[in-house]
């Protein structure tokens, strides 16, 4: 990590590092003193009573770190197969004494073993939240992989995957968490990846939940220090709800597999308590 050029933000009361040509979640942070808000204010609406959270994909812990800071009574498994970043995201924890947090350095996927991952280095200037298996990277590093069924427990209640296109064979490796119905589920599901999200909406569909649309800004109008440059740059989500959710969020319902994400506000009606407005 020594390696990696480093700046330091200040958000959510915490203190985060990332490394310092992060033109999105850093950035986000220290400009903003936020990423993707809507998503942690989301996970903690739905963590009222005791539990633990898988958050898949971790990055530098922009929403795991708040998340385990404002919910201390919960666990917290960080996933990050990217091992500059997991040091990254160790170091945040433990500088910001999260010790109901803990770092797994490794891939979620189908099946446990070990895989390569590529080693993108952390310089120069770009979105390092998009490194995933189809990233270019000079070296590829091999890294543990492990299924969430295997490092799951009974009182898993909230997952988030954010991994790049790979979140079916991620789920592949869930059937038992799945088919549990016991979490609420944050999946990310990007234009760019169209059948991944087809086949992430058909997984939850077939197992009962029900799935909706979600839409995550980077920064929202309502961060309370500056008017964000590109209010509508954000992450394209699915949630999946287990029957018998209470849902206060007012969540619009995916159709099916082949249904298009919706693109205007009105589709996420919850945006317009940060500042958003239709139209």
């Amino acid at each position: 990590m020594s390696a990696v050029p480093l700046e330091t933000a200040r958000a959510y009361d915490l203190e985060f590092r990332f490394p310092a040509g992060d033109t999105a979640v850093g950035a986000s942070l220290r400009d903003y003193g936020e990423f993707a808000r809507v998503i942690l204010d989301f996970l903690v609406d739905h963590a009222d009573e005791a539990g633990a959270l898988l958050d898949v994909g971790a990055n530098i812990g922009a929403i795991s770190l708040p998340f385990a800071h404002r919910r201390p009574g919960w666990k917290v498994l960080a996933i990050e197969a990217h091992a500059e970043l997991a040091d990254i995201l160790e170091a945040n924890a433990a500088a910001n004494g999260l010790a109901n947090l803990s770092v797994v350095r490794a891939a979620a996927g189908a099946e446990s073993g070990v895989t390569e991952f590529p080693a993108v280095p952390l310089v120069g200037e770009r979105n390092f939240g998009d490194i995933g298996f189809d990233s270019v990277a000079e070296v590829m590093r091999p890294v543990p992989m492990v299924t969430l069924d295997a490092i799951s427990t009974r009182d898993v209640r909230l997952v988030k995957i954010d991994v790049e296109g790979f979140e079916p064979q991620v789920l592949a490796g869930a059937a038992a968490l799945i088919a549990a119905r016991r979490a609420v589920w944050l999946v990310e599901a990007t234009i760019q990846h169209p059948e991944a999200t087809a086949e992430v909406i058909r997984t939850f569909q077939a197992a009962g939940y029900e799935v909706c649309w979600f839409f995550a800004p980077f920064a929202t109008p309502a961060n309370g220090r500056a008017a964000p440059e590109t209010p509508g740059r954000g992450d394209s989500n699915i949630v999946a709800l287990p029957p018998g959710t209470g849902e206060q969020w007012g969540l619009t319902r995916v159709a099916g597999p082949d249904q298009q994400r919706p693109g205007g506000i009105d589709a996420y009606p919850y945006l317009a308590r940060y500042g958003y407005r239709p139209g």
